[in-house]
């Protein structure tokens, strides 16, 4: 029998800020969802090392090639209020070109306070190129710190223009494709229109049946179309809207069940059944006290990442996944 396919992706990620210790992929299935951080896109997590280091694998991915986002949230966020911080010092994600045959490694300068600070590709040249392209559009986006009208229309103007000359020498149709969905179509869709008919056909003859390929076109045919009609497109976002409503509210259903599932299976911890030590009963006070990581590192003149490392011990030995869960099982010895 053959071996089934399976991608992985490792690396390592900085755990200098308030960060969960997981890392999440998220699909990205139309192209309008490039930015759109939703929990219904997750299509897998794994753990993070105290150190940063992390491995996702599996097979669930479809054949064909296409966009992925790797990003963290918050500690004090969930999978259905994450958000994406782009550049500076919490700049959370990045994208990737992933299929069931991938491997990937991406190893971000841990010195660096951000997750992905300054991070480095190991892999196929696709995702080599998609690196490239961040580090054009990301420390693009400061434009939006600047004073002045006339800056930041300059600005915006010369990241489109750069957009579209990466896209015209990219070798990969994927990553062009990528390029071009980063510039603004309202404002450039006439001045640009050879450019953007022109990876329309790139997508015709290299990835004719690729589900992006009919989405780039609609995309083109929407923002093209002078006279197409406000109501009838305020019903197609209302529609989706209330799709990924419902989506987000079958996601979460499933979650619970699967945690009731977990409570159900799990003993539940007990003054009687949990051996904590003196560093961990010290931090379970401060946490009841509302201190934040950075307030206990100070007070037991500790490092932040021991105080994290401490945390997640402590939050297994209870079987709690947050700071209230933790203050409730305490109160409840």
């Amino acid at each position: 029998m053959p071996v089934s396919a399976e991608y992985t992706v490792t690396g390592k990620v900085s755990l200098k800020g308030e960060w969960r210790y997981e890392i999440f992929l998220a699909t990205i299935d139309k192209l309008d969802d490039y930015y759109n951080a939703n929990a219904a896109h997750i299509v897998n997590f794994a753990p993070i090392e105290d150190d940063g280091s992390f491995t996702l694998t599996g097979d669930n991915l479809p054949e064909h090639p296409q966009f992925y986002r790797l990003y963290l949230i918050k500690a004090e966020h969930s999978e259905f209020n994450a958000c994406l911080f782009v550049g500076g010092e919490e700049h959370n994600y990045i994208h990737v070109i992933l299929d069931n045959q991938s491997t990937l490694e991406i190893w971000a300068d841990t010195s660096q306070y951000a997750p992905f600070s300054d991070y480095s590709v190991v892999g196929d040249m696709d995702n080599v190129m998609m690196k490239h392209l961040t580090q054009l559009v990301y420390p693009s986006y400061l434009f939006y710190e600047l004073k002045f009208p006339a800056e930041i229309k300059f600005s915006i103007d010369k990241l489109n223009r750069d957009l579209f000359e990466f896209a015209d020498t990219c070798s990969s149709t994927l990553v062009s494709l990528a390029a071009i969905n980063n510039t603004d179509y309202d404002a450039f869709i006439k001045t640009h229109a050879a450019q953007y008919e022109s990876i329309g056909k790139e997508l015709n003859q290299q990835l004719k049946n690729h589900p992006y390929t009919k989405d780039y076109h609609r995309k083109l045919r929407y923002h093209k179309d002078e006279d197409y009609s406000t109501t009838t497109s305020l019903l197609w976002k209302l529609f989706g809207l209330g799709m990924a409503l419902l989506s987000i509210l079958l996601f979460w259903q499933n979650q619970q069940l699967k945690k009731q599932h977990k409570q159900l299976a799990k003993p539940q911890a007990t003054k009687a059944n949990v051996q904590l030590t003196s560093q961990e009963i010290k931090i379970l006070q401060f946490i009841q006290q509302g201190k934040s990581n950075k307030e206990i590192a100070s007070e037991l003149f500790i490092e932040l990442s021991t105080v994290k490392s401490h945390i997640n011990k402590l939050y297994a030995k209870l079987n709690v996944k947050s700071r209230k869960e933790a203050v409730q099982m305490a109160e409840s010895f």
